[in-house]
C-alpha cells in the first residue's frame, strides 16, 4: 500500500465507457468547485488519426491494435466467446474514453422496466435537456443532453447543445443508396428518424457521430457498507514496467463505477459485492451479498455476412488491404471535411419486425415470445440491420483485390426477452486473472429461429440490389449440394422480378448450424448488472 492516499471528492472507474467522461464533465462543468477523478486505461485520445477519422475505426479491431483490447478474459488474444464449440472475439474499448456506440431502445422498452422514474415518458425530457442536482449549493440546473443532433431541428427525441455531434458524413456509399431502393420496393417503409423510438419497422439513412470520443480493474475500498474510495495499480499489459504496488484513492463524496458489461462486475466482486458463496470461495470479504451482479451478462448477437460486388465499386476494402495511394487520397480528402473516411461504413440501415406471412415460417418458440412481446408493441424491433460498404473482417479470408458490401444483422431485442444469456464472475483476487465468462449466444431456441428468418429476409434484399455479384460462399452456410438456395458469383446483377430462394429443411439445418457458428457479439454488450429488485436477480 502507498504510504499517502490521494483525495478527491468524487471517483469514476470508468475504464472502457465513453457515457461515464460525459458524465463526470457535466459534473464537472455544474460544480467547478469539485475535485474529480477519472480512472481510465490505454492511450489518450486527443487527434488520434484512427478516433477522429470515422472511416478508420476498423483499425481497432486489429489484433495489435494499442487502442482496443479484448475482454480482460481472453489472454494473448484469444477467441473467447463459445457457442456449441464454436470460438468467437470480444472486444472492448482500450483507450481514453474507452469504446460506445449510442443508440437508442424503443419507448415500450424502458416501460418493460417497470420502474417508477425509469419509464419512457420519464426519459423523454433528458433526451433533450436534462436536470442535474449541484452537489455543493443543493440546486438544481439544467445541464444540456449528450448530443448536438444536426440532421434535423426540433426532433422530440434529440438534443440539440451536447458534447457528441449527430450528423451526416461527406459520402454516401452507392450500395446504401440502392439498399433503400430496394427495401422501400419490398414494403419496407423510409422513415426520417430510425431512432426516435416509435420506430419498429422502417428503413433510414444512417446518422454518423463524429467527434473526440487504465489502470487494471479496481476494488473499491468500503466504511462498512459505503463505498468510500479505490485501489489502483499500474497497467503491466499495457507498460512491463508499470507499478504494481497498489494506490489508495479516497473520494470524499462518491464512488461512480461505470465500466462496462465485462469492467463493471468484475470491479464490483472484487469489492465484495456479489454472491457471497462464489466470493468467499476466492478469498473475498464479501460487503453485500447480491448474486444478481454479473449473472445475466446480455448481448445482442449479430452475424454479418458478406456479398459480391463489382470490381470497380468504391468500398472500404482498399484501405483494409492498406493500398497506400488510395488510403493518402482518402486522407487529402479528410482533411478538408470530405469524401470517403466521412462516414464509418454505416450509410443506412433498418429496424425490421416480421409479417404475419413470414411469422408462419419462423418456428414455434419465436412466435411464443412474439405473441408475449411484440404483438402489442409495434414500436420494438426483431432485428437492426446495416448495410456495410465492404468486408469488414480480416483480409486473411477473403481472395485479394476483391469487393464487397455486408449486411449486419443485429438482434434487437434482448433487453426484452434476454432468452440468450450468459455470465461474467472473478475467478480470482489478481486482477490479471481472466474471469469466468460465459456468452450463451444464440443458445435459445428462439434466438436461433429469429436468426434463420433473418438470414433469408436479408439475402432477398441483397439479392435486389444492383450491385449485387452473389455470395461469398466460404462465409455462408454450407447447404447441400444441389440446393436451390445454393451461393452464387455472378457476372451481372439478376433482372427485376426475381423470385424468392425457397429452403428446405435441410437447408434450415445447414443454416442453423451456420448461426451458431457465425454469430458473435457487435462490440457493445449490453449489461450484466440488471437494474431490479436483488429478489428478481438484480442488483
Amino acid at each position: 500500500m502507498s504510504e499517502h492516499s490521494i483525495e478527491v471528492d468524487i471517483v469514476f472507474v470508468v475504464v472502457v465507457l465513453r457515457v461515464s467522461c460525459a458524465a463526470a464533465g457535466r459534473l464537472a462543468a455544474a460544480n467547478p468547485e469539485v475535485n474529480i477523478l477519472l480512472i481510465e486505461q490505454g492511450p489518450n485520445n486527443l487527434n488520434e488519426p484512427t478516433v477522429i477519422t470515422p472511416g478508420l475505426f476498423l483499425s481497432h479491431l486489429v489484433p495489435d491494435s494499442k487502442t482496443a483490447s479484448k475482454s480482460a478474459a481472453i489472454k494473448n488474444r484469444e477467441p473467447l466467446v463459445v457457442t456449441d464449440g464454436y470460438n468467437h472475439s470480444l472486444y472492448t474499448g482500450g483507450l481514453l474514453g474507452g469504446g460506445s456506440r449510442y443508440s437508442r431502445g424503443a419507448a415500450s422498452d424502458y416501460d418493460d422496466w417497470n420502474t417508477p422514474g425509469w419509464g419512457s415518458k420519464d426519459l423523454m425530457p433528458l433526451l433533450q435537456k436534462a436536470s442535474q442536482l449541484n452537489i455543493i449549493s443543493n440546486q438544481i440546473t439544467d445541464v444540456l443532453q449528450i448530443e448536438t443532433y444536426h440532421v434535423t431541428p426540433n426532433r422530440e427525441a434529440h438534443g440539440y447543445e451536447g458534447p457528441v455531434n449527430i450528423s451526416y458524413g461527406d459520402y454516401f456509399a452507392q450500395v446504401a443508396s440502392e439498399y433503400l431502393d430496394v427495401c422501400v420496393s419490398m414494403g419496407i417503409p423510409m422513415v426520417d428518424d430510425i431512432m426516435d423510438l416509435r420506430t419498429g419497422h422502417g428503413c433510414a439513412v444512417s446518422d454518423a457521430d463524429v467527434g473526440s470520443e487504465v489502470d487494471i480493474g479496481h476494488p473499491s475500498t468500503f466504511d462498512k457498507n459505503k463505498a468510500i474510495g479505490v485501489e489502483v495499480i499500474g497497467n503491466k499489459n499495457q507498460d512491463s514496467a508499470a507499478d504494481q504496488t497498489p494506490r489508495r484513492i479516497i473520494a470524499r463524496k462518491l464512488v461512480v463505477v461505470s465500466s462496462g458489461a465485462i469492467g463493471t462486475p468484475i470491479i464490483l466482486q472484487r469489492s465484495g459485492v456479489g454472491e457471497a458463496t462464489r466470493l468467499s470461495k476466492l478469498g473475498v470479504d464479501v460487503v453485500v451479498d447480491l448474486p444478481g451482479v454479473g449473472a445475466n451478462y446480455e448481448d445482442h448477437s449479430s452475424c454479418m455476412i458478406p456479398y459480391h460486388v463489382p470490381d470497380d465499386l468504391e468500398t472500404i476494402d482498399p484501405v483494409m488491404e492498406q493500398n497506400k495511394e488510395v488510403l493518402e487520397k482518402y486522407l487529402t480528402q479528410f482533411s478538408y471535411g470530405k469524401g470517403f473516411l466521412t462516414t464509418n461504413l454505416n450509410d443506412a440501415g433498418s429496424r425490421l419486425r416480421p409479417t404475419a406471412e413470414e411469422l408462419k415460417n419462423i418456428g414455434p418458440a419465436f412466435n411464443e415470445v412474439w405473441k408475449r412481446k411484440f404483438e402489442q408493441a409495434p414500436d420494438k424491433a426483431v432485428f437492426v440491420q446495416t448495410i456495410l460498404n465492404g468486408f469488414i473482417g480480416p483480409r486473411t479470408v477473403v481472395p485479394k483485390g476483391s469487393r464487397f458490401m455486408m449486411v449486419a444483422n443485429i438482434l434487437a431485442y434482448v433487453s426484452i426477452q434476454p432468452a440468450s444469456s450468459g455470465h461474467v464472475y472473478i475467478t480470482s483476487t489478481d486482477p490479471y486473472s481472466p474471469p469466468d465468462f460465459h456468452a450463451g449466444f444464440v443458445e435459445d431456441q428462439a434466438d436461433l429461429e429469429a436468426h434463420v428468418w433473418m438470414y433469408k429476409k436479408s439475402r432477398e434484399i441483397f439479392r435486389r440490389i444492383p450491385s449485387y455479384r452473389g455470395e461469398y460462399a466460404p462465409l455462408h452456410p454450407r447447404f447441400p449440394s444441389g440446393s436451390q438456395a445454393a451461393c452464387v458469383h455472378l457476372e451481372k446483377a439478376y433482372p427485376q422480378g426475381i423470385e424468392d430462394l425457397v429452403y428446405t429443411k435441410d437447408d434450415d439445418a445447414a443454416l442453423e448450424d451456420w448461426v451458431r457458428e457465425r454469430s458473435d457479439t457487435t462490440w457493445h454488450s449490453v449489461g450484466s448488472v440488471q437494474m431490479k429488485p436483488k429478489e428478481q436477480g438484480g442488483a
